[in-house]
């Protein structure tokens, strides 16, 4: 059956394509013709797409959809604006995206020769190993011994693994807001300046979930209680402590079979000259301390209790943390540094 030839004209494209809001796959379907047929003519008419957000007299931009975009891009677009939301909007969503995917762009500096701090990781709020007791110990120790800091090789939240279905019975603190306001409640027990980066069990989920970074929230909600805290990104960070480096770092990947063997391995992995003086290591829940290529290392421990899943792969959990005094010469190289690690078992 020979195809009825359709007249493309502009008005009956511009009724279509921007008052039907149909896309050019979809007028291509429904004239039954090419979909370029229908992009050539419009680009032909100059036709364009544009959207004014619901409150009209915000004074917000128009986000104008650039007809060199393709299809689904389009009607992406589309929707956001249709949403409400302005080209300024889009904007400032972009930034915050590219804020919390940025990996060792922020550092912190006590400016100091000598410094006392704890380094913890692994809290898991949400989880209901969380040690509450051992976490309440770790803020009385911070107090009593007067530290400068304490920073946190990040996993503070359990997350939510949907593919772990299960995982949630063993949560007594579901998703977002409730592992934050626990968090909140747990962390806002420190009397001194908290800083932390965040792991795998919170950019797995609650990023690659639901497009939110926990890290700036903590931060902010801190800040409101009278808290100094500071949020270095995801996976990695960086504190000075005089010209001495402290690197806090939340890797990915399983356990191996001898303790030490990931810390070495990360530790060679390091290029010289771009070395940290002390290298804070979370994510394995296993508490150790080596020193190897002049860098003094130190996997933190955990505050989370053997869970399901790490009794299945037969892995143990070190609870604990570390109380770190440190003695740093001008140049940056450790004079001398005391660990002191409080162990927790039952």
């Amino acid at each position: 059956m020979a195809k009825i030839k359709i007249e493309l004209d502009k008005v009956r494209l511009e009724e279509l394509y921007v008052n039907q809001d149909m896309t050019t796959r979809e007028i291509a379907e429904y004239f039954d013709v090419h979909y370029s047929t229908v992009q050539r003519r419009i680009k032909d008419y100059d036709i364009k797409k544009s959207y004014t957000p619901v409150n009209q007299h915000s004074g917000k931009k128009k986000v104008v959809i650039n007809d060199e975009l393709g299809d689904l891009e389009k009607k992406t677009l589309n929707e956001i604006t249709k949403a409400g939301y302005s080209l300024d909007d889009i904007k400032e969503f972009i930034k915050g995206i590219q804020k919390q995917q940025s990996h060792s762009v922020k550092d912190y500096s006590i400016g100091k020769n000598h410094a006392k701090f704890i380094l913890t990781g692994d809290k898991h709020l949400g989880h209901i190993q969380f040690d509450k007791p051992l976490n309440k110990l770790l803020a009385k120790v911070a107090k009593d011994e007067k530290v400068d800091f304490i920073a946190d090789t990040g996993d503070i939240f359990d997350g939510w693994y949907q593919n772990r279905p299960s995982s949630i019975f063993e949560q007594n603190a579901i998703g977002f807001d409730q592992q934050m306001k626990l968090a909140v409640e747990e962390i806002g027990q420190y009397e001194v300046p908290f800083i932390f980066i965040t792991g795998n069990h919170s950019y797995n989920t609650f990023v690659r979930g639901a497009g939110i970074e926990a890290g700036p929230v903590l931060e902010d909600k801190l800040k409101a209680k009278g808290l100094e805290a500071k949020y270095l990104g995801n996976a990695e960070g960086d504190i000075h402590v005089g010209n001495s480096l402290l690197r806090l770092l939340h890797p990915d990947g399983g356990s191996s079979y001898a303790i030490s063997y990931k810390s070495q391995k990360i530790i060679e992995s390091l290029e010289s000259g771009k070395k940290p003086n002390v290298l804070g290591i979370g994510h394995f829940h296993k508490a150790e301390y080596i020193f190897y290529r002049n860098i003094h290392t130190f996997q933190t421990g955990t505050l989370c209790g053997q869970t399901k899943f790490m009794k299945g792969k037969g892995l143990a959990a070190h609870k604990g943390f570390w109380l770190i005094d440190m003695y740093t010469k001008d140049n940056g190289q450790i004079d001398y540094i005391i660990p002191r690690l409080y162990p927790a078992y039952k």
